[in-house]
């Protein structure tokens, strides 16, 4: 433990006892719509002449003692009456994040004695959002992962604040089973015509949402910033271009401000590009409900559907061309040949090394109800920049019942 200032100590103690940390709240915004998703409870003391104290002056100090745990613990019940607050004014309830300090490891009944302050008034869990700082990882990772599973057990949710620092891995944070990553302003504070650092943020949204994560970006004080944001793939942001910290009266009678005035942007003008990608691919899926990824050159395939963009693809053990000689005989005999003779692996490369750019063949294929149905395949050549085998993927469009 470092040296503190036992002055500032002793002098937050009596605060706190005399109740002048006072909760703050910052709203978070959906980056695309502009509603209040969130808001962060922040302490702000105001001493008995009515000076308000920013955090600067003792959560240093307190960190360097386990008096910030009791702040800590002062801030969920102030939040929790808060939302009581709110239910007797006729506004709807949000999330509330709360910052826990990486200490409350060595509590050792953090999750039980949330869960008891929370339900002494009524609150859902839900409701409640927990934060730790990534770096408080740093100390003890896995004693931090065991609480925020504890705590998440009880249906609250979890956050990992400024993450970007260089310590955390997204792999870390799959691992933690987490539900929203604060991203530090360190990432996105500076020009954003580098195209190595715009890669960098959109690989770190688009992995957290297929991880199912909130991302939201913390800082945000310029448009520029923002639309950089929103282009990237951010789904939150925070920050002093919408809002700065404000006593309770202020943010109610913001909060009831968005919720009634506020105008959705035009989400094809404001949306990621990896938003635009999901969009054409839920398109994509519902006339292609299948697709299959061949190797010609190696002669392997795999199938693949919707939901499996998530996880895995259909495990195969027989080759491309055995796949194509057991699929023969459900296809109209009539048809066979020509079928054989367009999507043979052979066939197919030598299509492809005379400039083609897909085949195609329209067959009859015998349908589970013993009907045949038209049925075109397509197969699209394309080209990876990390080999030089021949790959394609086939589509196949189920067009109508043959008489």
């Amino acid at each position: 433990m470092g040296v503190y200032d036992m002055g500032v100590v002793e002098e937050a103690r009596e605060a706190m006892a005399n109740r002048e940390f006072v909760p703050y709240f910052q709203p978070q915004y959906d980056a695309l719509t502009g509603k209040a998703w969130s808001a962060e409870i922040l302490a702000r003391w105001i001493d008995s002449s009515g000076k308000l104290i920013l955090p600067g002056y003792f959560i240093p100090e307190l960190e360097l003692t386990d008096d910030i745990l009791e702040l800590d613990w002062y801030m969920v019940r102030e939040a929790c009456e808060f939302l009581n607050r709110l239910d007797e004014e006729n506004v709807p309830k949000l999330p509330i994040s709360i910052n826990f300090s990486g200490k409350h490891i060595h509590e050792g009944d953090t999750c039980n004695r949330l869960r008891e302050i929370v339900d002494s008034y009524n609150i859902p869990h839900k409701l409640i959002i927990i934060e730790v700082a990534e770096s408080s990882l740093m100390e003890s990772p896995e004693e931090i992962r065991y609480m925020l599973e504890d705590i998440r057990k009880d249906d609250f949710r979890v956050a990992l604040d400024d993450v970007g620092q260089g310590f955390t891995t997204l792999g870390f944070l799959s691992d933690m089973k987490i539900d929203v990553i604060k991203i530090d302003r360190s990432l996105f504070d500076k020009e954003h015509d580098n195209e190595v650092d715009r890669m960098v943020l959109e690989s770190i949204f688009n992995i957290a949402n297929r991880m199912k994560l909130n991302t939201v970006a913390e800082g945000i004080e310029t448009e520029e910033q923002l639309n950089f944001l929103r282009t990237s793939g951010c789904k939150v942001v925070q920050g002093y271009l919408y809002d700065k910290p404000m006593p309770e009266d202020e943010f109610v009678a913001r909060y009831r401000e968005k919720q009634t005035e506020v105008e959705p942007e035009d989400i094809l003008v404001t949306q990621a590009p990896t938003a635009a990608a999901a969009l054409l691919v839920d398109a994509f899926f519902v006339k292609y409900p299948t697709v299959t990824y061949m190797n010609l050159s190696r002669n392997s395939y795999y199938v693949t559907r919707h939901d499996d963009l998530e996880s895995n693809s259909f495990p195969v053990t027989s080759s491309l061309e055995e796949r194509i000689t057991n699929s023969i005989t459900a296809i109209h005999p009539e048809d066979r040949e020509k079928y054989v003779a367009t999507l043979s692996v052979k066939n197919q490369i030598e299509a492809y090394k005379a400039g083609k750019k897909s085949v195609d063949v329209l067959v009859r294929q015998l349908g589970e109800d013993g009907l045949y149905r038209r049925v075109n395949i397509t197969n699209i050549f394309v080209k990876s920049p990390f080999v030089d085998d021949v790959l394609a993927i086939s589509l196949c469009d189920v067009l109508d019942v043959c008489e």
